[in-house]
């Protein structure tokens, strides 16, 4: 099998002419989402072939193997200049004999050229359609399942600057605040939370200049919910609509972004089941299949304060973060379950990655450690932004930095002995000449 992404999918997905909310555009993020790719070795066999950007680091791949996680790797050899991995493959005039090897492929997610490939290379296996695809990701989709299945929703749609201007002045009298959320916002982008009306009113007036140059608006409106926590429940549907549940993965964010998980403790998932969680769950994985869709799913769901369910907050049909961090402690010796994070970090040159993990090792910070904890370090080719040696950029003025991501699964026995370990591990990127931005 050949595993191969292409992440932010949700921006393959978004229509064309669409308002957004306002962002600040962050140009090194890009390389550092195209080397994500090398997070998926979790979910390869020794049979699997991970398909990634840029090259992997050796050191990094000893390590992995030394830990217990086999695989093989090919890189992929194309431009950097096109994000979209399938699509650089696809334009590539040459067949790749490499993958004519393969009789499946496995991606992450459904993004345009992936059907394109696969039918390229002659890969039997199948995939939902794009279209079907982009409609069961939107959030309004997820909206509407939830009304269907539940009876209401938080959420409500809105068409218009207009509509949300009306919506938004009625939730902030009822509520401590009002959620408005892009149907392909992600990872923090694409949500924005109102204290007062003048904030609201601002990004009213910025979509209504949008739609007055011809864009479309499309925007889900919530009360600002007192969360005790979030959690997500990972399953798979298969092509003749069978489902089958894979874990439940404890959600850590950060101002509405993703900034972790690690699995949910028994005691929370038996009051799921206590509650009518997994029922919702079944009903939701025959509406997808019902909708035509296949394959893997990740839910967003939350407990309030009070200790209302709310089962359907997202619908993430494709693999996911949650995903990777079930694998992860799934498949290491004795089940080691830990915390699934990143830290974001900056660089001025590449240094040698195996001697880091060697001091790392002697420091007691790699898993293994003396008491069977420790971190694992994931993501070199995301630490520094996909550069190698050869191609690091050598015009970087004083103080600046080549930002990074460096992913990371915790194994800890408390959250301070989790704290000390990562502290230690910021130490270390620090002798490097490294920045820890945390």
């Amino acid at each position: 099998m050949l595993v191969a992404s292409t992440f932010d999918s949700e921006t393959y997905w978004r229509e064309e002419g669409s308002s957004r909310l306002p962002f600040i555009p962050d140009p090194s993020r890009s390389r550092v989402v195209m080397a994500m790719d090398e997070l998926l070795a979790s979910l390869c066999g020794p049979e699997d072939t991970l398909l990634t950007r840029f090259e992997m680091d050796e050191a990094h791949m000893d390590y992995l193997a030394h830990i217990g996680f086999h695989f093989k790797q090919l890189s992929a050899n194309v431009p950097s200049h096109e994000p979209n991995l399938f699509r650089a493959l696809y334009e590539v005039p040459e067949t790749d004999e490499r993958l004519k090897q393969f009789s499946e492929m496995t991606p992450f997610s459904v993004v345009p050229y992936a059907h394109e490939l696969l039918d390229r290379y002659n890969y039997s296996n199948k995939l939902p359609t794009l279209q079907d695809v982009k409609r069961v990701n939107s959030k309004l989709y997820s909206a509407d399942l939830a009304k269907r299945l539940l009876g209401s929703s938080y959420s409500q749609p809105v068409f218009s600057a207009d509509e949300l201007a009306a919506v938004g002045r009625e939730l902030m009298g009822l509520s401590n605040g009002v959620l408005l959320k892009d149907p392909f916002g992600v990872a923090g982008k694409g949500n924005m939370l109102f204290k007062n009306l003048s904030s609201l009113e601002r990004v009213v007036s910025y979509l209504r200049k949008q739609e007055q140059a011809g864009s479309s608006t499309a925007f889900l409106v919530e009360p600002f919910l007192d969360v005790e926590y979030d959690f997500s429940c990972q399953f798979s549907i298969d092509e003749s609509g069978s489902y089958q549940i894979i874990g439940l993965q404890q959600i850590i964010n950060r101002q509405f972004a993703y900034v972790g998980s690690q699995v949910m403790q028994e005691e929370n998932s038996h009051s799921l089941i206590r509650n009518g969680y997994f029922d919702v769950i079944e009903k939701l994985a025959s509406s997808l299949y019902k909708d035509r869709y296949f394959g893997h799913v990740c839910v967003d769901s939350m407990i309030l304060k009070d200790g209302t369910i709310v089962p359907i907050v997202e619908i993430n049909a494709r693999q996911s973060m949650g995903l990777v961090s079930h694998r992860l402690g799934e498949r290491l010796e004795n089940g080691k379950h830990g915390t699934f994070t990143f830290r974001t970090v900056g660089s001025r040159h590449r240094f040698d990655y195996g001697q880091w993990l060697r001091q790392l090792d002697d420091d007691g910070v790699l898993y293994p450690n003396h008491t069977g904890g420790g971190i694992i370090p994931l993501s070199p080719a995301c630490m520094f932004a996909g550069y190698g040696e050869s191609d690091y950029p050598q015009t970087l003025s004083e103080g600046s930095f080549i930002k990074g991501r460096l992913y990371l699964f915790v194994i800890a026995r408390d959250v301070q002995e989790q704290k000390s370990l990562i502290d230690k591990l910021k130490e270390r990127f620090e002798v490097q000449g490294g920045k820890w931005y945390g």
